[in-house]
């Protein structure tokens, strides 16, 4: 893998490039990264490797100077991508065109499947723009190269980008040869020696292994993790089919879009149930909130709400079950990214928290306006919150929970998320160097507690 990267055209590239463990340099460079053209400089140096974002014709250029390539378009095709994905793997290609992007008028979702169709016969849109990766001697990356320990041995792939700082990790789909549908996911950090979420990952997947058949139906087999040249690497098999941010977003009906939601909202029932642990087994819980997320809050009252966890029962937590990390298809769904999974969490932390994050989508609620959705669901003022309470109204019978416990149980869970999401903005800060906003659950934990008819006398969802 290369340390010493050149970057010609843009300075934002050579400090992103900095922050993620490569070393910038003007000469003898293991890889030059260019934008736009390629200078007859980069060829007369004849470095080992060349990424370019530039016209289709650069990697023309780049064959006939001996190099082997791969052309990967991007996903958008304008604006910050997702996904990227090489034209060389036929199935990889037209499966990224289908399931990869969403777009809400139907004639672009025929569009992404006409495309998808001919990508895979090896017919190409005319891209205006490709990423070019050209090596002397061709190699697939090394990541994938370094999956073969694990026993993986793919044809082709697709690279999934996660948005956020340096510390959420990418993926690749590796699909087996003549295969249309991807077989294993291929985790990586995006800087060197960032082990933290490889650590949690392992650890994760002992407690679903633990967990047993319930929470095992829809979770990926965990195959193991791997090193290459100090980025460290997870590989699980894939979970196939389209994320659930992406089906919400098609243009669907309102009732397949529920239902959807209510098979996971059901399962997460069943999990609360088969993992039930008796009163008294959230005393660590109750341990870490008091120590570790209340005394951020300047609220007396948290500490009274948080006994009420001595006689409420732990259940099995995956603890970030968002829109992003739920798969569809065809009528079942996976459940993705396991690294914050607890055996004896709080039992409404997974359903309040997948619901605000798809009822807004099902609403139709845009990005900007989901704080005020938030608030709008859980005092019943939404058209999804007869929905959410439903739920809530299911779990609370299934684990026998008396109605004035409801309120503290959902307050405590928003308080824990907060403070999950302030200590990972913090590690991204320091590794990323740069401030990064509050996120999501920071700004609504907040609301939970000043906002009316929220709080820990929640009760609306009772219903009238």
């Amino acid at each position: 893998m290369p340390r010493r990267v050149r970057v010609i055209g843009d300075g934002a590239w050579a400090e992103a490039v900095k922050r993620r463990g490569f070393d910038v340099v003007d000469e003898d460079p293991d890889v030059v990264v260019a934008l736009d053209a390629l200078p007859d400089a980069v060829l007369a140096a004849r470095p080992p490797a060349v990424v370019v974002d530039g016209p289709p014709a650069v990697a023309r250029a780049l064959r006939r100077a001996g190099y082997g390539t791969a052309r990967l378009f991007s996903l958008p095709v304008e604006g910050t991508p997702v996904l990227f994905a090489d034209l060389n793997g036929r199935n990889a290609a037209r499966y990224a065109a289908v399931h990869g992007i969403v777009h809400a008028e139907r004639w672009r979702t025929v569009r992404n499947a006409v495309v998808g169709a001919a990508l895979g016969y090896g017919i190409a849109p005319p891209f205006r723009r490709l990423v070019t990766i050209a090596a002397e001697p061709p190699q697939p990356p090394a990541l994938i190269e370094g999956a073969r320990v694990l026993g993986a041995s793919p044809e082709t792939w697709i690279m999934q980008v996660s948005p956020g700082g340096v510390v959420r990790r990418n993926a690749f789909l590796l699909f087996d040869r003549s295969a249309r549908f991807p077989s294993l996911a291929l985790k990586f950090g995006r800087v060197r020696e960032m082990t933290t979420p490889f650590d949690r990952e392992a650890a994760g997947y002992e407690v679903v292994a633990a967990a047993g058949p319930v929470v095992a139906a829809h979770t990926p087999s965990y195959l193991g993790r791997f090193e290459v040249d100090g980025f460290h690497a997870s590989l699980e098999t894939a979970a196939v089919g389209e994320r659930l941010s992406t089906f919400l977003r098609r243009p669907l009906n309102r009732a397949t879009k529920l239902q959807t939601l209510d098979r996971v909202a059901t399962w997460l029932v069943r999990v609360a149930q088969s993992t039930a642990l008796p009163p008294g087994s959230l005393a660590d819980e109750r341990t870490w909130l008091q120590s570790e997320a209340i005394p951020h809050w300047d609220n007396r009252l948290l500490e009274q709400v948080a006994g009420e966890l001595d006689g409420a029962p732990a259940t099995f937590q995956h603890r970030d079950l968002a829109e992003e990390n739920v798969v569809v298809r065809r009528g079942t769904f996976t459940v993705v990214d396991w690294e914050w999974a607890q055996s004896a969490g709080l039992p409404f932390g997974d359903l309040v928290y997948f619901a605000a994050h798809t009822l807004r989508i099902v609403d139709g609620v845009p990005e900007e306006h989901r704080e005020r959705h938030f608030v709008d669901l859980f005092t019943g003022r939404a058209a999804a919150s007869d929905k959410l309470f439903s739920w809530v109204r299911e779990l609370a019978a299934t684990l026998d929970l008396p109605a004035r416990s409801i309120g503290p149980l959902v307050t405590l869970t928003w308080v824990r998320r907060a403070e999950m999401s302030r200590r990972e903005r913090n590690r991204a800060e320091k590794l990323g160097g740069v401030p990064i906003e509050p996120g999501f659950a920071e700004h609504v934990a907040r609301l939970w507690l000043r906002e009316d008819g929220l709080g820990p006398g929640w009760s609306v969802w009772r219903g009238r």
